[in-house]
């Protein structure tokens, strides 16, 4: 098979697990699809459904080529920093958190890009069990609240203490708050890229990690200890 024949395949796998798993450009499919009921976002949103473009992209590393993966790469950077920058300015809880996931989505495709497979397909569990728990927290906000506006919302760990205490667990979970699960899937990533010392790479990941602790702060505490 020519080289350039593989290369050919390998990124049009690549595409078919980029409009699956909400890569850019053609991430602005998830937040639409937020309109269904939370426990279903819940399940097919952090867990089944779009994660299966990134254990796609696992279960064909073998045979991507160094130009292939660095695409998936570089993808992968550019998907979890755009993210996770309309994420902090996002103002429905589920549009954040729909954000938040694909933001999380390219953390896993740059691992991958960056030949650490393992450290691709790890997040992909850590990331199911806390974006669940954030999604049904949300959801469970909605119930009681029929609100979904964040500045709207406000003082609820008075009234919902046992949702503010999973939510804020979620939340120091997807920040990367160390000894919880998003701490260890990042850690990894973050091993993977300074073994290819990519300055521009690691930039962009830093930063990312820095948005991803801000808007995680930020809709916990406008949703559970803000003024109404």
């Amino acid at each position: 098979i020519p080289y350039w024949l593989l290369v050919a395949a390998g990124l049009g796998i690549f595409a078919g697990c980029v409009g699956k798993s909400a890569q850019f450009p053609l991430q602005t499919w998830l937040p639409d699809a937020m309109e269904g009921p939370t426990p279903v976002s819940a399940l097919v949103h952090s867990a089944t459904m779009v994660a299966a473009g990134v254990y796609l992209a696992g279960r064909f590393f073998p045979v991507f080529l160094p130009e292939v993966l660095l695409t998936i790469a570089y993808t992968g950077a550019i998907t979890l920093f755009v993210a996770a920058t309309i994420a902090v300015v996002a103002t429905d809880i589920k549009r954040v958190l729909a954000y938040s996931t694909i933001s999380q989505l390219g953390y896993m495709m740059l691992a991958i890009g960056l030949g650490g497979w393992i450290a691709g397909l790890f997040p992909l569990v850590t990331h199911a069990f806390f974006k669940s728990l954030l999604f049904l927290g949300a959801g469970s906000v909605i119930h009681a609240t029929e609100q979904q506006t964040v500045e709207k919302l406000g003082g609820l760990w008075r009234k919902m203490p046992v949702t503010t205490i999973v939510f804020a667990i979620g939340s120091l979970a997807l920040a990367g708050i160390f000894p919880l699960a998003g701490f260890w899937s990042k850690d990894e990533i973050l091993v993977e890229l300074r073994d290819h010392e990519s300055f521009v790479l690691f930039v962009i990941l830093g930063t990312t990690s820095a948005l991803t602790a801000s808007y995680s702060a930020r809709l916990g505490l406008l949703t559970f200890f803000g003024e109404t």
